[in-house]
């Protein structure tokens, strides 16, 4: 046993050092890039905003919603009308936002709510990922999961 603990100590450490050099650095210019094509796409993609859609959103998008639903790119498309009148009149904030960068591929994981006025109708964790192609964040992909508040709230009426 005793001959094992520098093993128990070195597999962590080599886990850690794994995952830290993995990520870059994010300055603050991509920073910015990032939170103005994240803040454009909260706005665009509820409305189902054609340009939107053509020129920032990359063809291999998927998307795993709260609701249980899971699209591609050309089947969110489809379902456009059902989802427009979904979010109609929803505004979103964001919270707890984290970023990390690996190449040109960012990972955005955050919390938003959803309101109607000033009620909240929903909460959700969710991802984002995003791809940097020429010269321009694409987004590539969301999953969205309630948030325990939200689960009960959906399945008892009461937080």
């Amino acid at each position: 046993m005793k001959n094992s603990r520098p093993l128990l100590i070195l597999v962590p450490l080599l886990f850690i050092a794994q995952i830290s050099f993995g990520q870059n650095a994010i300055s603050k210019t991509v920073l910015k890039e990032l939170e103005e094509a994240e803040t454009i796409m909260f706005d665009k993609m509820p409305k189902f905003d054609s340009e939107y859609w053509k020129n920032s959103v990359h063809k291999d998008y998927i998307t795993i919603n709260a609701d249980g639903i899971m699209l591609t790119k050309e089947e969110a498309l489809a379902d456009s009308s059902t989802r427009k009148k979904m979010f109609a009149g929803v505004s979103c904030k964001i919270f707890d936002r984290k970023v990390r960068l690996y190449g040109s591929v960012a990972i955005i994981n955050g919390r938003s709510q959803y309101l109607l006025g000033d009620k909240i109708l929903a909460e959700v964790y969710h991802t984002e990922i995003w791809i940097k192609e020429k010269g321009k964040w694409m987004f590539d992909g969301w999953h969205g999961t309630f948030t325990k508040g939200t689960q009960d709230l959906l399945t008892t009426g009461k937080k």
